[in-house]
């Protein structure tokens, strides 16, 4: 029976082609290479993994597997034969080699091509920049993603001010933090990006230990109906049922999922309990509110130890899933007039954490009185700075981005800026 079509047929069961993009498994496949990059250009392009029917009727000589076991354990035992073959292969070579050469030369070659396995049983990968024909696959293979994926090999937010500022885009492994006072729009705004993920066909997934599921959908189908529906309306069931139910079948008819996940009572949820979730779904992008409410797998007594714990372990599921992951978490402040202006990563409790484990994170700030989100970054590991506003009516969903003439306000200017527009 051949391993990489059971891994392969594995994957189309089981809908979890991150377990093999997380562990660069191109090299893996020989037989069935053809096969692999067509699943991966598929996935790509569509946002999702296709039934194991379209590969047949594309490769008429590929013939599946019946498979029971997860995805993970197919790839162990495609890597266990990988490298037991290559092993063969560098001590028949060595064999040959030492009626020529001397013992020692011959040896150092061996350590040499060993080494190179030691890449496909740790996770501990080492980069040679004078492998050029490496860098050359790499390339490729991120061009090839992010023509597939529209221009960057990561999700893109649809805002301009940040796609141009974050050219990979929400990369796979990427770990995004949304700072923010209580209460001041940055579930609203990290909603609004599961919105534009979703409508580009990725499946997105909000975890939100704040509000009930149900409320959180209120908040989605305002912004998606972007003027159709009220936030307020929805909240009372005070809609026209007919209209609804029209424009949701035309709305969500072959779209993927987007979930919503909440714990029910005073369970406790932890990264292993995303983890479960992530299997579950299967999603695309996973947005996590807030840090202060989750707790650490070890369930630490230690406030500091405890957020510690799960900011390293959100940039875990990030890289372990292939997958971005947004964290939200609040700031803290001093004074209640701390509150006025877009707060620091300084003012976020266990910052220095957040801030070493986060690839980009950016603060929210809807200013009191007014319809007039602003949005700043804080970190940008793999870009520029960016600053911009939104003209927010969060009632209606109706959401303006705001570039030029940006407003400056304050606590006194607030109330008469409350009409500002771009």
């Amino acid at each position: 029976m051949n391993t990489e079509a059971e891994l392969i047929s594995a994957v189309c069961k089981n809908k979890d082609i991150s377990t093999l993009l997380a562990d660069n498994a191109d090299d893996l496949f020989n037989s069935h290479k053809d096969i692999w990059d067509a699943l991966k250009s598929y996935y790509y392009k569509f946002k999702a993994v296709p039934e194991v029917g379209v590969l047949q009727d594309k490769f008429k000589d590929f013939e599946p597997v019946p498979t029971k076991a997860e995805t993970g354990y197919y790839l162990d035992k495609l890597k266990n034969e990988f490298i037991s073959s290559k092993i063969k292969s560098v001590l028949i070579q060595a064999g040959s080699a030492l009626k020529e050469d001397a013992a020692s030369r011959v040896l150092a070659n061996m350590q040499s091509q060993l080494a190179t396995l030691s890449r496909y049983t740790n996770n501990v990968r080492d980069v040679d920049i004078v492998d050029i024909e490496s860098a050359e696959r790499h390339y490729q293979s991120v061009k090839d993603r992010s023509l597939a994926m529209g221009g960057s090999p990561g999700i893109m937010t649809g805002i301009d001010a940040i796609d141009r500022a974050y050219p990979t885009g929400m990369a796979p492994g990427h770990l995004i933090v949304a700072i923010g006072w209580p209460g001041r729009g940055k579930t609203w705004f990290t909603s609004y990006l599961a919105c534009k993920a979703w409508e580009q066909g990725f499946k997105p997934m909000i975890v939100s230990l704040e509000m009930a599921p149900e409320n959180m959908r209120d908040r989605i189908y305002t912004m998606l109906g972007s003027g159709l529906f009220r936030a307020s309306d929805l909240s009372k069931g005070d809609i026209n049922l007919d209209d609804f139910k029209s424009w949701g079948k035309k709305t969500t008819e072959g779209k993927n999922s987007f979930i919503l996940v909440s714990n029910e009572g005073t369970a406790e949820v932890t990264p292993a309990t995303i983890q479960g979730k992530i299997d579950q779904h299967k999603p695309d992008l996973v947005i996590l509110d807030y840090h202060q409410l989750f707790n650490d797998n070890k369930r630490s007594n230690s406030e500091v130890e405890r957020n510690r714990n799960i900011s390293r372990d959100f940039k875990l599921l990030a890289v372990s899933n292939n997958i971005p992951v947004i964290d939200i978490t609040a700031a803290t402040a001093d004074d209640v007039s701390d509150q006025d202006e877009p707060p620091m990563m300084s003012q976020v409790a266990w910052s220095k954490a957040i801030e070493y484990d986060a690839d980009m994170a950016m603060a929210i700030h809807r200013h009191p009185n007014t319809d007039l989100i602003e949005v700043v970054s804080r970190k940008n590991r793999h870009g520029q700075d960016f600053r911009f506003f939104l003209e927010w009516d969060i009632n209606r969903g109706i959401i303006k981005p705001i570039y030029e003439n940006l407003p400056e306000l304050n606590n006194d200017d607030s109330q008469k800026n409350k009409k500002i527009s771009g």
